[in-house]
């Protein structure tokens, strides 16, 4: 610990003095020199492209080696650089002009990469590359006489060397990469992957800003009106502003004998989805419930017709490439597991194993809704759920005098101080430099290793404001790789969240979130990959959320909880942590089996509509859907319930909406194993970060998992791999067969 605290004041001298400021007085957006203006956006993207491209055409002209697989790494680094930096830059920055020429810098970026992606001398040069490692591998295996190892090539040794297991599994990787866009197709085949895959970047944006606009989600009149006092003030005043921008003059006021009152019938309500939740959560009329929330299961009532068709193109597309199905391509690039058959097993184990706790769960909700609504009252609907889970939470016993609230100050600290414990990492905040930022608020903080030295940089941008991207993520703005001056390029990290400004105070949700994205950060920071294309988060989707769901631990375990609150040596603080972590478990554990069987039913109807037969029509999809709900969900299946209209991650996860359920199941099996005695143990944060964490996804994910977890943490299913369910049951609070 001597040594941390002479580092890092070292580091952050150095860094500082390195940085340069040009004579504008600035350092550049992000510490980039390059990005002084708005303007230089393009320029950036331009200038980067000619060098990639020199870089393409020495690469297709040189014979076959280890290097051109560190050419090709070489190009993606260049481009990943400006391309996701300008990603963040227009979901992020507070200047509308800034946003704009990041955003043509994306494009003009998006289309150079996608030349190369069907680029054939480059994937030929790949593939050369790997056969002549191939060659190497095969001489040096085969048993050969003393004369002919005399006569064996001195050079063919030393290329034998180049090619380690890390340049041969990023060089597979390329070549699948290549091979997932059609290049290796002839002629024909390229033109019309090509054109599939405009098509698909086409009606995948659609798709999601469909499912994004508000405005899209339109409004239903409620014939039975609304009691206004029902809704809190901030729901009404939600509810009025969308109500404005769709144009109506409609609004939710309170009124009457004491400023309290009926709204006369009809009344317009939005559908926008918070809307939508303030209606199901807070309103005891179950006649408005279920209007409102089988109105919302209709739109945006674009994506109907768009997501079957944009299911079919996936499944022409992947089979033109060699697949069964596009969900056949996804697991098979690179997943734990290996093939949709798995997946399925994997959520069929989970149902089957949780269902007799889902019935007694939902039986509560039927003892309570004949409570509020007489025993005549039929079985608790989908619109029901939310409002009868709120009534039973609001009646529970808590402990008053504990706050459910963190300060992000305190929670920031408490990071700080795991992450010193935990893996030797320091978090220590440093100025920014003139024109790096780009919002007012946004901070930056080194990381340090207390042996290992500097390990890179993390921006945090966690309050919300206008033009912002609105959900919580984790932005890589630079990869970490091995330099060829043998120097380490450290990542840079970008942090987003959007919690309530007005006060420093977070829920716990919002603290949970907060951790959650801070370990895939610690995933970038800790990963040590000779490659950038396989750096940190950069490997199989559903290993890669491992790191973060394992890190909200540390604000639900009472033993690391005071760590996050102020005082946090005291006696006091000890004994709010465990009522609090007590509540939360509470919280998360009383209706964990029905919330399982969402995830569940939200997984399988991915898979469905990226299977070798994805439904042809609305009214296939419909049925399709309403067989799943029939099976897995402990509620009644609605025929009209159509709950992929809003569900983006059909497009941005397609196929592998799963990996949260494995994610979770394989997070909570590294705690139980490593964590649970002592969450703090050094000793168990080094395997996580040395087997877990460090090969990023240069290693093979099963490898990965068992090297951490040992072989029997998975099972054969299917063709592929699956972790045993008893992990995700824990996640849930769902007691397992002894």
């Amino acid at each position: 610990m001597r040594l941390a605290s002479i580092l890092l004041p070292k580091i952050i001298a150095a860094a500082r003095s390195n940085a340069k400021v040009y004579s504008t007085g600035s350092a550049g957006l992000f510490n980039k020199a390059q990005l002084q203006c708005p303007a230089d956006w393009v320029t950036y993207a331009q200038d980067t492209i000619a060098r990639c491209q020199l870089i393409v055409e020495e690469t297709v002209t040189v014979p076959a080696s280890a290097s051109t697989i560190q050419s090709l790494d070489d190009i993606s680094d260049h481009l990943c650089q400006v391309y996701d930096a300008a990603e963040f830059c227009r979901n992020a920055h507070s200047n509308t002009e800034w946003r704009q020429q990041a955003l043509q810098a994306v494009m003009v970026t998006a289309k150079y990469i996608q030349k190369l992606n069907m680029h054939q001398g480059l994937y030929s040069a790949v593939v050369r590359s790997l056969q002549h490692h191939d060659r190497l591998q095969s001489h040096s295996s085969a048993t050969a006489s003393s004369q002919d190892s005399l006569n064996r090539p001195q050079g063919s040794v030393a290329e034998d060397q180049e090619y380690n297991a890390e340049t041969v599994i990023v060089g597979r990787a390329l070549q699948k990469d290549f091979e997932q866009r059609g290049v290796h197709l002839d002629s024909h085949g390229q033109q019309q992957a090509l054109q599939m895959s405009e098509d698909l970047a086409t009606m995948g944006m659609a798709i999601t800003q469909n499912a994004s606009d508000s405005s899209r989600m339109g409004a239903v009149q409620v014939l039975n009106g609304v009691w206004v006092e029902e809704l809190s003030p901030s729901w009404r005043n939600h509810m009025n502003t969308q109500l404005s921008l769709l144009g109506s003059k409609s609004q939710f006021r309170m009124h009457g004998n004491g400023g309290t009152g009926h709204l006369m019938p009809p009344q317009l309500v939005p559908l926008d989805q918070s809307s939508v939740n303030g209606i199901v959560q807070s309103i005891n009329d179950e006649g408005v419930r279920q209007q409102v929330w089988l109105a919302s299961r209709q739109t945006p009532a674009e994506n109907k017709q768009a997501i079957v068709d944009f299911c079919i193109l996936r499944r022409d597309f992947a089979q033109l490439l060699g697949f069964q199905s596009h969900a056949h391509l996804q697991a098979g690039l690179a997943s734990l597991a290996g093939t949709p058959n798995a997946v399925v097993s994997f959520l069929d184990q989970a149902h089957v194993a949780s269902r007799d706790r889902a019935a007694e769960e939902y039986d509560v909700l039927r003892q309570r809704k004949e409570r509020l609504m007489g025993s005549s009252s039929r079985p608790p609907q989908q619109w029901d759920r939310a409002y009868l889970m709120g009534a039973i939470k609001a009646h529970r016993t808590i402990d008053s005098s504990v706050s459910m609230y963190l300060s992000l100050h305190d929670c920031l600290r408490g990071l700080g101080a795991v992450l010193k414990q935990l893996t030797g990492i320091l978090l220590e905040e440093v100025p920014m430099l003139p024109g790096e930022s780009w919002a007012p608020g946004v901070q930056k903080m080194l990381a340090v290793h207390e042996t290992d030295g500097e390990l890179g940089v993390i921006y945090l941008d966690l309050f919300p404001r206008q033009g912002k991207f609105g959900q919580a993520a984790h932005f890589t703005l630079r990869c970490g790789r091995k330099l060829k001056n043998g120097e380490y390029q450290t990542p840079v990290i970008a942090l987003a969240c959007n919690f309530e400004q007005s006060h420093a105070l977070l829920t716990h949700h919002n603290a949970a979130t907060l951790v959650h994205e801070f370990g895939h950060a610690l995933h970038s920071l800790l990963s040590r990959t000779q490659y950038q294309h396989l750096s940190g988060t950069r490997g199989a989707m559903d290993v890669i959320e491992v790191p973060s769901h394992f890190m909200e631990n540390y604000v639900n375990d009472a033993r690391t909880l005071p760590l996050f609150m102020p005082d946090s040596s005291k006696a006091s603080t000890a004994r709010k942590a465990e009522a609090m972590a007590k509540q939360v478990k509470q919280d998360r554990h009383m209706f964990g089996a029905l919330d399982l069987e969402t995830q569940v039913c939200h997984s399988l109807m991915d898979q469905m509509f990226h299977s070798p037969e994805p439904p042809q029509s609305q009214a296939a999809a419909a049925d399709a859907l309403h067989e799943i709900w029939s099976k897995y969900s402990s509620f009644p299946s609605q025929r009209d319930h159509s709950p992929h209209l809003r569900f983006a991650h059909l497009v941005n996860y397609g196929g592998s909406y799963y990996s949260y359920a494995y994610a979770m199941c394989l997070a909570s099996c590294v705690w139980e194993k490593l964590f649970q005695d002592d969450p703090l143990s050094r000793h168990a944060g080094n395997a996580l970060r040395h087997k877990l964490l460090r090969p990023g996804g240069a290693k093979d994910p099963k490898d990965l998992i068992t090297g951490v977890l040992g072989h029997e943490s998975l099972q054969q299913a299917g063709g592929g791999y699956m972790p045993q369910s008893d992990g995700l049951l824990h996640h849930y609070g769902i007691p397992t067969a002894a």
